[in-house]
């Protein structure tokens, strides 16, 4: 057997990052950035008021009270900003350009009729009846980054904030990988479509809406495949058909040592290694390139267990569909957490162990604990709980890493 960390970098090692496209920016949300990016304009990209008040000159507040004549008026927008003459005072709103010469803003609290101050047509004179030090409440050009400067690498994952920042820096377009297109395919004559009844011997198929959903939730754009029979022949037939376009492939089911593990008898000499992975649950792994329509493509083979398969999605999945959409930024955000409860676990293998939070540390889901089979617990799982293969029983008030979901 080898250990789960050796066999997701089996996976991080499939494939290559997708073909990139130029998305103006509210079109490039979930994806991943495929350059570096450098700002265009400063941010601020000018020095400007943090507060509503007076622009003024240092030096012309020393001794206080004093009374400025108010020589203009600058609102926010305002383009054609001159000189402050010494001894005058500018009123400024926040954002606005500072003038020349001024050096210090006084917010409008800091006068005296302060509300007087703040009416539509500026005061002809203000009095500074506070002290403020030399520089108050002015935002300075470039003081967040300045024009040139590397704002994001290539390889990060395009959300609101980093998207709101390019923005502000000057740019409108950003290139970005696609979402990767990833077959979805259930293997099992026993399945039936959600829904539809079921006979003695016949399941209703979970695992194809919950991988193609963690395939989304992941980055990447799913694409069911119909559900094959336990002949390899159709399981042949199916993939080939879709091959042209898939950027990769997951599979449910086949993958274990049964007599008609499909999956595995189709790609017994097509380039497809499967493996005993040192953890429960999601024993049985298969991965490699398989070519498909003339073009190489990553495949993952899971377990057929709805348990296996989500933890497998997690682990497994998403490191996948991270390398393909070019994601530098692969590791499991890992936190520590304090278990509250004791439980015995599998000799020789990590145990993925999903839990929820309650009074500040973790309890098992469900009193199964981690049976690959047990579907209906994942409705309560909130994260997953790591215990290291050489661990033989956690016991209460042990630290362990979970991944919260």
């Amino acid at each position: 057997m080898i250990s789960f960390e050796e066999y997701r970098q089996i996976i991080l090692s499939l494939g290559t990052p997708v073909s990139t496209e130029v998305l103006p920016l509210h079109a490039a949300d979930g994806l991943v950035n495929a350059e570096p990016v450098f700002a265009r304009f400063a941010v601020p990209p000018f020095d400007n008021s943090a507060m509503d008040g007076f622009a003024v000159r240092a030096a012309d507040i020393e001794n206080l009270p004093v009374t400025l004549p108010v020589s203009t008026d600058i609102p926010a927008g305002r383009t054609d900003v001159t000189e402050l003459e010494p001894g005058t005072a500018a009123r400024i709103m926040t954002g606005a350009p500072l003038p020349p010469g001024a050096d210090t803003i006084v917010q409008v609290e800091k006068t005296a009729n302060p509300e007087k101050n703040m009416l539509s047509e500026a005061p002809d004179e203000v009095t500074i009846v506070e002290p403020v030090k030399h520089g108050a409440n002015v935002r300075f050009s470039g003081e967040d980054i300045a024009v040139g400067e590397a704002a994001l690498d290539a390889g990060v994952l395009l959300g609101p904030t980093q998207l709101s920042a390019l923005a502000s820096i000057g740019h409108g377009y950003v290139t970005a990988h696609r979402k990767p297109v990833i077959g979805v395919l259930s293997t099992g004559s026993e399945l039936k479509k959600p829904g539809e009844d079921i006979a003695p011997g016949q399941i209703p198929d979970s695992n194809t809406t919950l991988v193609r959903l963690l395939v989304r939730a992941a980055g990447g754009k799913d694409v069911v495949l119909s559900s094959s029979s336990d002949n390899p022949a159709d399981l042949a037939a199916v993939l080939e058909k879709a091959g042209s376009y898939l950027d990769g492939l997951i599979t449910t089911g086949g993958v274990s040592a049964g007599a008609f593990d499909v999956v595995k008898e189709y790609l017994k000499d097509k380039n497809v290694s499967f493996y005993k992975v040192a953890m429960q649950p999601g024993k049985p792994q298969g991965s490699g390139m398989l070519t498909l329509g003339g073009r190489e493509i990553p495949i993952l083979c899971l377990p057929g267990n709805p348990v296996s398969v989500f933890v497998s999605m997690k682990v497994y999945g998403n490191a996948l569909i991270a390398n393909l959409s070019g994601r530098t930024d692969t590791d499991i955000p890992w936190q520590q957490w304090e278990s509250a409860e004791s439980w015995v676990t599998p000799e020789g293998r990590a145990q993925f162990m999903p839990v929820v939070a309650k009074d500040g540390k973790i309890v098992r889901a469900t009193s199964g604990g981690a049976g690959s089979h047990l579907v209906y617990s994942l409705i309560k799982t909130r994260g997953l709980a790591y215990v290291p293969a050489e661990v033989e029983e956690v016991k209460a008030g042990d630290s362990l890493r979970v991944w919260w979901l």
